[in-house]
């Protein structure tokens, strides 16, 4: 009698995972998807580098890398115009500085590192999902292809360079040998996290109050007081003393005050201004991003989502650009949410000869569910036609020859096409001009100005004269009018 097509293809699963089941599968597998992986994502990042089409806030960490390697103070004049560790006390940034300052090329070293960092994601969570989740090698399959797909992951991957992101694999590891008690791996976890970002500490706490409650209530405890005693010391002391005086974090939570005790203040005194900035469309959009590739399941087991939570409403109510939202802030409720994922097909699924079996319908259901929302949201997915990255047309040729014609000991303005161009230098500015043309703000401190037309499309040809005789009358020249890449140079006052 022959079976029906859902139980022969039940039968196939689990002859296949019933091969998978071995030791030598759990030491392969996952070293296999995670080289694959990082070839991938390596090969997106530097794509998108070539194509000029990278963020400013590469060209930042790349300016501070470079300085970094030159033994100079490592201000980020290109973004927040203040030292690399005001920002987020990262550093863990520097020794990633050492290797490109030790001849290594400095973007793509950042880019290939990031990427790498993601990629390794996968070793712990193939771990989480057979040793604490206790699932068989199908659904543990099915984990790691949703985080290959999840578009969280692409977004920061492609969206320049940022060391928190580093800390992923951190966090993910520390969750893992947290949970099964292996302290040595745990503490280096730990450690990689905290000095990635000053406010993972947070997480860090996070997951100290989870091991306490799963029956480690010392090492939880000393998790917690750690992961909390080194986010207050980076905001109350390292930042403001790499940061003049203040503190970077504070900015964001300008409506509910000035310092951290009165922001504290402010989220009791105020909760409509609390429940507003929460209940934001952009906040809704961040959960879907979040949660719908894993079909909303880590919801079912809110006992390992909720130690993120504190710092998650950290994020969510801060006032941050949309890309940092759906960016670098999303770091630390990944890792938890795909914790939360595993013990979630662990709970509804049936326990076996000695691991849990999920219904392959569910496997199937996530296997689509990951592949909608990379398609809907990722940055690499097709719509974004990742396969034509790489290439450059006339006018990013003309970038380059227009860049190349700046000395290194320049002081430089321009346009965020060519910020990656000519980071490697100590001073280094955005060109951010609004509709009118504004030739004395475009000067002011600089010896070179780069613009590129492509980025004020909103100026006539009227507009774009008055800028030239502007910075003519300055006391600059135009050195080079190509593909729309105009490049002006201070003329050297004369003496007598």
């Amino acid at each position: 009698m022959k079976l029906p097509l859902g139980r022969r293809i039940d039968n196939l699963a689990l002859r296949w995972q019933a091969r998978l089941d071995s030791e030598w599968a759990d030491r392969v597998l996952p070293w296999l998807a995670a080289l694959g992986l990082f070839i991938v994502l390596a090969l997106l990042a530097l794509a998108r580098a070539r194509s000029l089409d990278a963020t400013v806030d590469l060209a930042g960490y790349a300016q501070a890398s470079w300085l970094i390697g030159e033994g100079r103070e490592p201000v980020m004049t290109v973004t927040t115009n203040a030292h690399v560790l005001a920002q987020q006390a990262a550093f863990g940034f520097y020794p990633l500085a050492w290797l490109t300052g030790a001849g290594l090329p400095n973007i793509p070293t950042l880019l290939v590192v990031q990427s790498a960092a993601l990629a390794s994601g996968v070793l712990p969570l193939w771990r989480i999902a057979r040793k604490i989740a206790n699932l068989r090698p199908g659904p543990s399959l099915c984990l790691v292809f949703v985080y290959a797909f999840y578009p969280v992951m692409h977004n920061l991957n492609l969206s320049g360079f940022h060391p928190e992101t580093i800390a992923l694999p951190g966090l993910l590891g520390a969750i893992y040998f947290g949970l099964r008690g292996k302290w040595r791996y745990f503490v280096p976890c730990c450690a990689v996290v905290l000095l990635m970002r000053a406010d993972l500490g947070l997480a860090i706490a996070g997951l100290g109050v989870l091991l306490a409650l799963e029956g480690k209530r010392r090492q939880g405890a000393a998790t917690a007081l750690v992961g909390i005693g080194w986010t207050a010391l980076c905001i109350l002391v390292l930042q403001p003393r790499y940061g003049a005086g203040s503190s970077a974090h504070l900015a964001a939570f300008a409506a509910f005050g000035d310092s951290p005790g009165t922001v504290l203040a402010g989220f009791v005194q105020r909760p409509g201004t609390v429940l507003g900035q929460l209940v934001r469309e952009q906040n809704f959009n961040l959960a879907v991003t979040l949660l719908a590739p894993l079909m909303f399941l880590p919801v079912l087991v809110p006992r390992y989502l909720v130690p993120v939570l504190p710092l998650q409403f950290l994020y969510l109510v801060a006032d941050v650009p949309t890309d940092a939202v759906f960016g670098q802030q999303t770091v630390a409720i990944t890792a938890f949410i795909f914790l939360s994922g595993a013990m979630a097909l662990g709970k509804i699924g049936e326990m076996g000869h000695e691991k849990i079996r999920v219904d392959t319908r569910v496997i199937g259901a996530l296997f689509l569910a990951a592949t909608v929302f990379y398609i809907r949201d990722a940055a690499s997915s097709p719509y974004r036609r990742p396969w034509d990255w790489g290439g450059q047309d006339a006018a990013d040729f003309a970038r380059i020859r227009a860049t190349d014609q700046v000395k290194p000991t320049d002081s430089v303005r321009a346009s965020r096409t060519l910020l990656t161009l000519l980071a490697e230098r100590e001073r280094l500015y955005d060109l951010t001009l609004g509709d009118a043309p504004d030739a004395a703000r475009a000067a002011d401190g600089v010896d070179v100005i780069v613009l590129d037309d492509r980025q004020v499309p909103q100026w006539s040809s009227v507009d774009r004269q008055v800028f030239r005789l502007g910075l003519q009358s300055l006391g600059f020249r135009q050195v080079s009018n190509e593909e729309g890449i105009e490049l002006f140079v201070r003329i050297p006052a004369t003496s007598g």
